[in-house]
């Protein structure tokens, strides 16, 4: 499979001076471009991007040089939809990444929901020396096609620097060609009537699809990876609006090829009960543990994906193997959860002495782990409020009630822990609580808690129904 754009991107020495700040889009695979706050399109090291504007009856508007432009997340899917105000109405900018196993694109979708035509532009820029050419059917790159368009464009833009003065110029669709020179520039002009859509396709690596794809499908695709995954309905909506969106993000994080970012994603994976989409980020993590290139908190960050697996899957991760090597390569940032969460799936596995190792060094760790990913960082701020650290032999539900949530129904579904996949369930009876229950795994001594509710409730049955004491 080419790689042509990562290849190029190398060797044009992987400038940083444009790269974008805003939100990671991806696949299965892994992250693939960032999209800012007006809809630029990018990859995380600046050697190319993506910039759109929209010709209407007044004047052309740069998407990126606008006031009135807004930013949604569609369906909690990594898609964004990017909205420009112009005379009549809006007109909307959709991405999305699509991988057919053949080929990675971006889908750039754009509907016209003014009251009158417009004009579409769509200019693909590159940091560093490259050849560039465009004609009425796509923007070429170093000779292969990059940008196309759903139909022939009715304007060709091929520049050395920022392409918009010729755009507003008014461009025919003439086949041109430029280069190599640097930092160029191509761009399609498409008319897009009121009420309608056109879409645009970027190569980044293999083939273009075969047959086309839209944002929504590729919003129905997350909504099916992540349909059987971890719930989280509670009264605060923001929260259980969050934990949608974060699933998203840690799966495509899951595929970074960063074994840290790869690492931070998988315990939360594990937990929502994704261990397949966990297991593609220990691959990249133990690829790195082998090859000896992990050191500090980093090998603290692969420790804990490892032990992920072993606790809240109850199936082997090669921790036993790894266990050694990486608590040496860690040295003083092991810390003592870590080590704990180590020593139980060593245990668990049968390897005693290895788990005694563990503890040993538990005893005089002084080390501090901190995630540092912000979707690995939300993952634990929203699953703190529903469910307690991993204690021995204790699974702790809702450890800290919020006030404003007393009276009101509470659901968290299918949540993984290193005892057992966990369900529950609060309703109210007057200002007491009612709590339903069901565990499947782990060992029959566990005992639940809920202290956020009733701190004097416990057992350990595996399904139950309990009214608790009204909550001070």
């Amino acid at each position: 499979m080419r790689q042509w754009l990562q290849d190029r991107r190398d060797r044009s020495g992987r400038r940083l001076t444009h790269a974008l700040v805003g939100s990671i889009i991806g696949d299965l695979d892994g992250p693939t471009a960032v999209v800012d706050e007006h809809g630029r399109v990018g990859a995380d090291d600046g050697s190319w991007w993506l910039e759109w504007g929209v010709g209407a009856e007044d004047r052309w508007r740069v998407a990126h040089e606008e006031v009135a432009v807004r930013q949604s997340r569609v369906a909690d899917a990594p898609v964004y939809e990017t909205w420009m105000r112009v005379p009549g109405g809006d007109v909307i900018q959709r991405v999305a990444s699509a991988n057919d196993g053949l080929g990675k694109v971006l889908i750039v979708e754009f509907e016209n929901a003014s009251s009158a035509a417009v004009a579409i532009a769509l200019a693909g820029r590159v940091t560093g020396s490259a050849s560039i050419g465009a004609d009425a059917d796509a923007v070429t790159l170093d000779g292969v096609e990059w940008i196309r368009g759903e139909r022939p464009a009715g304007g060709t833009v091929v520049v050395d620097g920022d392409p918009w003065p010729a755009v507003v110029a008014g461009p025919d669709a003439t086949r041109l060609r430029l280069g190599p020179v640097d930092n160029p520039a191509g761009a399609l002009i498409l008319g897009l009537p009121h009420r309608q859509a056109v879409t645009f396709v970027v190569l980044l690596e293999g083939e273009f699809p075969t047959r086309p794809v839209g944002s929504d499908e590729v919003s129905a695709g997350w909504r099916s990876v992540t349909a059987d995954a971890l719930s989280i309905d509670v009264p605060d909506s923001d929260l259980g609006e969050a934990w949608n969106r974060i699933l998203p993000d840690l799966i495509v994080q899951a595929g970074s090829t960063d074994p840290r970012l790869a690492a931070e994603a998988a315990p939360a994976l594990d937990i929502a009960g994704l261990v397949g989409e966990a297991d593609r980020a220990r691959a990249t993590v133990v690829a790195a543990a082998e090859d000896g290139t992990l050191r500090g908190s980093d090998a603290v960050a692969a420790l804990r994906a490892l032990a992920s697996r072993d606790l809240r899957a109850a199936t082997a991760s090669g921790l036993e193997e790894l266990a050694g090597p990486l608590a040496v390569a860690a040295g003083a940032s092991l810390d003592a959860t870590t080590l704990d969460h180590v020593a139980r799936a060593l245990a668990a596995g049968g390897f005693v002495d290895a788990a005694d190792d563990a503890r040993r060094l538990e005893a005089v760790a002084a080390g501090s782990f901190v995630v540092s990913s912000p979707p690995a960082v939300a993952a634990e701020r929203v699953l703190a409020v529903v469910i307690g650290a991993d204690v021995n032999d204790t699974i702790e539900l809702l450890p800290d009630v919020p006030v404003a949530w007393r009276g009101q129904p509470i659901d968290v579904r299918a949540c993984a822990t290193a005892n057992g996949r966990v369900s529950f369930s609060v309703r109210w009876h007057g200002d007491r609580p009612a709590l339903l229950w069901e565990r499947r795994g782990g060992a029959d001594s566990v005992e639940m808690r809920c202290r956020g509710l009733d701190p004097t409730w416990r057992s350990t049955e595996r399904e139950g129904e309990a009214l608790l004491a009204a909550p001070a």
